[in-house]
């Protein structure tokens, strides 16, 4: 509670000791990759790694100290994991697939942080997913001449998973769950909410938790910042006649 009061972005916070050596490259360089790809006009995409990293908040200098160093937010977003946990020693994301019939301790398909990726956030949403989205079906429809080949469960499932990431208390105990079962799709986060149930579910109140999380995915073309994720996700969820 005393954080919340007191950090207003809790992601900007400068590490001390940490420097861009702590940055998984594959995972910034594809992310540099799909922003240049979006919009290969952005003047981001001229920048230097360092200077590109700083414009994005994942590297911060403070005015008052002259302190300067990696952010919490682009350690979570690009940090290999080992240098994420000395950090945040109560991270963790967790993907669980559950089999049909079977109880919530079994799984077909589980992603954790076990060494064989980064470990990061952004590598997380990018496995993720591609899981989530695995075995939707996609009819056949054109938008104008080209062909859609996203429903609104894709539109749904990704706003979900943007929001549980950048709404997160990475200084909680609890890990990131994401779950894909046979009759229901979930999604748990640490932290509670900063706004009201009612006004969460009515839109445009915006009170994120790591703004510079926020903000890198939005550059990306992945959340829009202005309230409406959770709105967006049932009405997308109500038209393909899914449970509230």
């Amino acid at each position: 509670m005393l954080a919340e009061q007191t950090e207003d972005e809790r992601d900007a916070r400068i590490l001390r000791g940490y420097t861009f050596d702590d940055i998984d490259m594959d995972s910034f360089k594809a992310y540099r990759n799909r922003l240049a790809a979006l919009k290969p006009d952005h003047p981001f995409n001229s920048a230097g790694n360092p200077d590109f990293l700083k414009k994005l908040g994942g590297w911060r200098k403070d005015r008052e100290s002259g302190e300067e160093g990696l952010t919490l937010a682009g350690l979570l977003m690009f940090g290999k994991h080992e240098a994420i946990r000395e950090a945040v020693p109560n991270y963790f994301t967790d993907y669980r697939e559950l089999p049909v019939g079977g109880a919530k301790t079994t799984w077909v398909d589980r992603l954790t942080p076990d060494g064989t990726w980064s470990g990061n956030l952004y590598d997380f949403y990018r496995l993720v997913i591609q899981r989530l989205f695995r075995d939707l079906k996609v009819p056949f429809q054109l938008e104008t001449t080209e062909r859609e080949d996203e429903t609104p469960i894709h539109k749904a499932l990704r706003e979900a998973l943007v929001n549980t990431i950048v709404h997160a208390d990475y200084a909680a105990g609890v890990p990131i769950l994401v779950v894909k079962a046979p009759d229901y799709f979930g999604f748990r986060n640490p932290g509670t909410m900063r706004i009201s149930i009612e006004k969460a579910l009515e839109g445009g109140h915006s009170d994120c938790r790591n703004r510079s999380l926020q903000r890198m995915f939005s550059l990306i073309g992945l959340g829009e910042q202005a309230g409406s994720g959770i709105p967006r996700v049932l009405e997308n969820l109500r038209t393909q006649h899914y449970r509230a």
